[in-house]
């Protein structure tokens, strides 16, 4: 999921690096922009795909709500410290929700 995330982000990083610059590139990348804007399906795709953001975010908290539960679970074997299991899992969905925040 974290490779999706990056192709989006570098995808949306190439599309604001051609509307910078004034280039044949940049009419072109505008006309896409304008059609898909216009699009019938359009709006579709971006609730869609907006649907699917919010899930995947809610998801992740979720998972990350779950693992700081479980360190100051006594029953879990957990204390005031994460295992080091945990701490990488919480990197990671911290990682992934952080991207998914940026590509709104």
């Amino acid at each position: 999921m974290i490779q999706l995330l990056f192709v989006v982000l570098v995808a949306e990083a190439a599309v604001a690096t051609v509307l910078l610059f004034k280039t044949p590139l940049r009419k072109l990348a505008m006309l896409g922009l304008d059609r898909l804007k216009r699009g019938r399906r359009a709006p579709v795709a971006v609730k869609t795909v907006a649907g699917v953001v919010i899930t995947l975010l809610a998801s992740t908290l979720y998972s990350m709500a779950e693992i700081s539960a479980r360190a100051g679970d006594p029953e879990a074997g957990g204390g005031a410290a994460l295992s080091p299991t945990d701490q990488v899992l919480f990197s990671r969905h911290l990682l992934e929700a952080s991207l998914m925040g940026r590509s709104w």
